[in-house]
């Protein structure tokens, strides 16, 4: 059981940049309604992937100085959007003592301008500040230099699994005294055509057409044909019990328990038992000072591939044993697509909102399931339901499995 030596870990507040809005109701909504906002993907090659979670409307200038804008990419942009507003709901006036962001690819849609400006101009006539727009931990950077943090800033990239490593590490240093509120938060803004060409050629994508947009993501059903890449960003307050009623700070949930282990086993695909996956889901439990059996939702990774939803289904049976097959599961990369790095924080805010709702979101597009993932996964309709203690996992390449422990206040 938690130790009395340990803080408690509560989340305080949460800021959001999804293709289904940027706010946490916006984006609560769509998930709740199993509401796709998945749409047209316009690109110039004619690649077979057409459609994706893109992100409209989006203005840097709302919360970004105008030289600030000028010197920073897409996903700094959104990650640093996130943070404000996660900052201005936790009410915070003082610097938070740390800042973990999980990110994939930082800022790999740049890779493809400065290489384009260095064919037709030269290395002399490059952007200066390009490498500046494409480091990964230039996000995290620009957010900590905004808001004063001088203690740990770190970036995280453990592919998909990234920002749930991220609340992983924030959950460590609130609960162990490092810090008394820190921020965790995830980005990823990868729509460009060489990633997503990358990814064409691995067959990952999905390849449906444009009209059928919001039918493509379809986590466990037989007729997945692969995932929905979407951009993103979410990033979360953490704050530790006693700074939080000293504050007088709303709180949307409590961090419980995280745990992260690797398959070592193959660079893109999943340890076929998914022996690992089940394991990162039992330390976490076990770091939350609880039993598997104690769980009313887990939120699924759910990709919508072949491969890995029958993977995702055998690890959920490896880990919870006969609960498995009465615990309700859930897949939100059916609404809002696969965000990549930044999908742990923006499926976390939809299980924090679950918990506080006492509503299970639905599972979009689950027409027709597949034999081999015979679990409820709560197919089209959602459904109200007392939830205490709710798990959330998220698996990427390299063997990278992460799972958090989320519980109600």
């Amino acid at each position: 059981m938690r130790g009395t030596a340990r803080h408690r870990v509560l989340v305080t507040g949460i800021g959001v940049e999804s293709c289904a809005g940027d706010t946490p109701d916006e984006l609560w909504g769509a998930l709740s309604a199993g509401r796709s906002a998945i749409s047209a993907l316009d690109l110039e090659e004619p690649l077979p992937c057409r459609v994706a979670g893109v992100i409209t409307g989006f203005d840097p200038r709302r919360y970004m100085t105008a030289p600030q804008v000028r010197r920073t990419s897409r996903f700094q942009q959104l990650l640093f959007a996130a943070a404000m507003k996660a900052r201005e709901d936790a009410g915070l006036r003082t610097p938070p003592g740390a800042l973990y962001v999980g990110t994939g690819g930082g800022g790999i849609d740049e890779s493809a301008r400065l290489v384009t400006a260095l064919r037709k101009k030269g290395w002399k006539r490059m952007d200066r500040l390009g490498l500046i727009r494409l480091l990964p931990n230039q996000a995290a950077g620009l957010v900590a230099q905004e808001l004063g943090i001088t203690g740990p800033v770190i970036t995280v990239s453990t592919a998909c699994a990234s920002s749930t490593d991220a609340i992983g590490w924030g959950m460590r240093a609130v609960r162990e005294g490092a810090a008394d509120v820190v921020l965790v938060g995830g980005v990823e803004s990868w729509l460009d055509v060489p990633a997503l060409a990358s990814f064409c050629l691995l067959d990952a994508l999905s390849q449906r057409p444009a009209e059928e947009a919001a039918i493509a993501s379809r986590p466990f059903d037989r007729d997945r044909d692969g995932m929905v890449p979407a951009e993103g960003a979410g990033v979360l307050v953490l704050e530790s019990e006693q700074s939080a009623l000293r504050r007088g700070a709303t709180v949307h949930g409590e961090v419980l328990g995280a745990a992260s282990t690797c398959d070592a086993h193959h660079p893109m695909a999943p340890r076929p038992d998914g022996a690992m996956a089940a394991r990162a889901v039992g330390l976490a439990f076990a770091d939350a000072g609880l039993d598997t059996a104690a769980v009313d939702l887990i939120s699924a990774h759910g990709t919508s591939t072949p491969l890995n939803d029958r993977t995702e289904t055998a690890a959920i049976k490896r880990a919870f044993g006969p609960h498995a097959r009465q615990v309700t599961v859930t897949a939100p990369k059916s609404v809002i697509g696969h965000a990549g790095g930044a999908c742990g924080v923006l499926e976390g805010v939809g299980v924090l909102r679950a918990i506080q709702e006492k509503y299970v979101p639905p599972t979009a597009n689950l027409d027709n399931p597949d034999p081999d993932c015979d679990l409820d996964y709560t197919p089209l309709v959602g459904r109200p339901a007392v939830i205490n203690a709710a798990v959330m996992q998220n698996f990427g390449f390299g063997g990278q499995n992460s799972a958090v422990v989320f519980g109600a206040v």
